[in-house]
């Protein structure tokens, strides 16, 4: 599709997110054109489609793959469709943006990772806080100081006693490191511009609703090829007063903290600097535009499907980790690398 002027786009699943964040997103960018509105809920699909002024509604998937019409499908539905929907959408031809996770287990990861390549269509992962303007700013400070960095990430909610929220429930949404900490191990990798070796971790099920059936609560710390290491603190027992997500950086004379995405202090030898942004951005705007350069210009696409498959790797080795009190190995063989 190089040379079109607009990305024909079908949205599966019409949920709340896609329409507080994507939708208003490309509306804005301006190179996607919503031709289809897909959704269980025909009602759902119907709002979204006479909102953005799709072609049709649908409580049909298969409709949306067989139209030609359709340059990308982009999947927002709950975590344990996710791969089986790629991979139909691989097989069809589409192109994809799949909301994260990838998939629960590593046998469909690695099914959507064959299905990708076999067809020969793009796909991007939505792990947009490696793309957030904040992180890449650290980015950026981190490849100045050209040594290993030291990174800690949190990413903090609370989850009721009696509440068992879907993203804990290990068959539908995978559990919390699966389904959130995901983002962050992509985001490690991007700030260290290296490889994971090594990862280790200790937690548990901290929530007490009696149905969480995998860990919800850990300390992770990844060590990279280039000597770097990165430790994310991702707790279901904490309060939602507090920001969800706070980051510190630290590399040769420099010390640098992000809190919630949008301000920053960096302290680079005698120099300090604060940047504060008018709103939280985590990168979500900034994934559609350079997903819309790679489909209309041929430029690379950001969180390929080799990023996806290896934040599911680290996924499940951290959760292997949590249960075996073992440091556990990472080889890129292991992600398609």
């Amino acid at each position: 599709m190089v040379g079109k002027s607009q990305v024909s786009t079908a949205i599966v699943g019409c949920g709340a997110f896609v329409k507080a964040v994507h939708l208003p997103n490309m509306l804005k960018e301006g190179r996607y054109r919503i031709h289809a509105a897909v959704d269980l809920d025909e009602n759902a699909a119907k709002g979204v489609a006479k909102e953005y002024g799709a072609a049709y509604a649908t409580t049909d998937f298969d409709k949306a793959l067989s139209d030609p019409e359709v340059d990308l499908v982009v999947l927002t539905t709950r975590h344990n469709k996710h791969a089986g929907m790629a991979i139909r959408a691989a097989e069809a031809r589409k192109n994809i943006l799949c909301e994260k996770p990838m998939g629960l287990t590593l046998q469909e990861c690695s099914e959507v990772l064959r299905a990708v390549r076999k067809n020969g269509v793009q796909y991007c992962i939505g792990y947009n806080r490696a793309l957030a303007p904040l992180v890449c700013k650290g980015k950026a400070l981190i490849a100045q100081q050209k040594r290993p960095a030291v990174i800690y990430h949190r990413i903090q909610s609370y989850f009721q006693a009696n509440e068992f929220h879907w993203i804990l429930d290990e068959k539908e949404g995978g559990g919390r490191i699966i389904s959130e900490g995901c983002h962050i191990f992509d985001m490690f990798c991007a700030l260290t511009g290296a490889e994971p070796v090594r990862v280790s971790a200790e937690g548990g099920i901290f929530t007490k609703s009696g149905k969480v059936t995998t860990p919800d609560t850990a300390l992770i710390t990844v060590a990279f090829d280039n000597g770097s290491v990165a430790t994310m603190c991702i707790p279901s027992v904490g309060n939602s007063q507090a920001p969800k997500e706070w980051t510190e950086i630290y590399c040769g004379n420099m010390a640098v903290t992000i809190e919630n995405f949008q301000k920053m202090i960096s302290c680079v030898g005698a120099t300090k600097e604060e940047t504060t942004l008018p709103e939280v951005d985590k990168g979500h705007a900034v994934e559609l535009k350079l997903l819309a350069d790679a489909l209309l210009t041929g430029t690379p696409v950001p969180n390929g499907a080799v990023s996806a498959m290896r934040s599911a790797v680290l996924c499940l080795k951290a959760i292997e980790a949590i249960q075996t009190h073992r440091v556990i190995s990472v080889s890129p063989a292991e992600y398609g690398s």
